[in-house]
């Protein structure tokens, strides 16, 4: 074997590599999870819910209530009975203002201290302030008047109709003073253990009141001008006032437009 080859098959030995390092095992512990995990809270059945109970009588066609009311042609809405006006049961009238102009008439009806509106005929000419005129339901008598167009206030009437208002119900209870002298200033007592009746026209207190009472005595007042005569007033002015006073304020308690009127034949 020559000494080439022999080069050759010489195992010469190699250098070891170096053993590569072990992974360090490390000593330190994990940071533990925060909080608590959410629990999930298991869905409750909700009951059925039961079918809503229609009305027995919207649901049969064969009701007697939804029969009536096809036989009438209308609904129970449609059917109701319509609101009677309290002017219907009014007769008589007294003037305030006549608009020439608009052929308007504003009125105060004598039974319930009503103001209203009136349209005049063509051919009754002017009417004048105070004067009475018939606004019932028997066109035959009525000589002045052709409709009564509806209801108003002191709100919606003119100032000169408004300032004209008390004289023209002054003069309704001096032409009726029969009437209110013997349903109220003879009558009159205490409404309670300090107000007297009389207290409550204007201007009348209770010391007033006393004097009045006195002065009337056990056989009563026999007209307004004894009235005033012996209590130094004007009887039918101060019930006027009272009177525009329950116009003006439709809460106030008693009212003696309700409890003197109308007035009696």
């Amino acid at each position: 074997m020559t000494g080439a080859r022999r080069d050759r098959n010489i195992n010469v030995p190699t250098r070891s590599k170096k053993s590569e390092k072990a992974p360090s095992t490390s000593t330190d512990w994990s940071r533990p999870a925060e909080g608590r995990a959410p629990v999930v809270q298991p869905r409750k059945k909700q009951a059925p819910k039961a079918a809503p109970v229609r009305d027995k009588q919207r649901s049969n066609p064969s009701s007697p209530r939804r029969n009536h009311n096809r036989q009438r042609g209308g609904s129970p809405r449609g059917n109701r009975q319509q609101q009677k006006s309290p002017l219907m049961d009014e007769q008589w009238a007294r003037v305030i203002d006549h608009d020439q102009v608009n052929n308007v008439v504003i009125a105060i009806t004598e039974s319930k201290m009503i103001l209203c509106r009136l349209q005049p005929k063509r051919n009754a000419g002017p009417l004048l302030t105070t004067a009475r005129v018939y606004i019932g339901t028997d066109a035959s008598k009525r000589t002045d008047i052709e409709n009564v167009l509806g209801m108003t206030n002191l709100g919606r009437v003119a100032n000169h109709v408004a300032a004209d208002l008390p004289l023209v119900v002054q003069i309704f209870i001096e032409e009726n003073q029969h009437h209110f002298i013997q349903s109220f200033f003879n009558v009159a007592g205490n409404l309670s253990l300090k107000q007297h009746a009389f207290e409550l026209l204007a201007g009348i207190g209770n010391k007033k009141a006393i004097q009045m009472v006195e002065a009337r005595g056990s056989s009563g007042f026999e007209s307004l001008a004894a009235l005033n005569e012996s209590c130094n007033i004007d009887a039918a002015e101060l019930l006027a006032k009272r009177f525009i006073t329950e116009l003006e304020d439709r809460n106030i308690q008693p009212r003696l437009i309700e409890l003197l009127l109308p007035v009696k034949a």
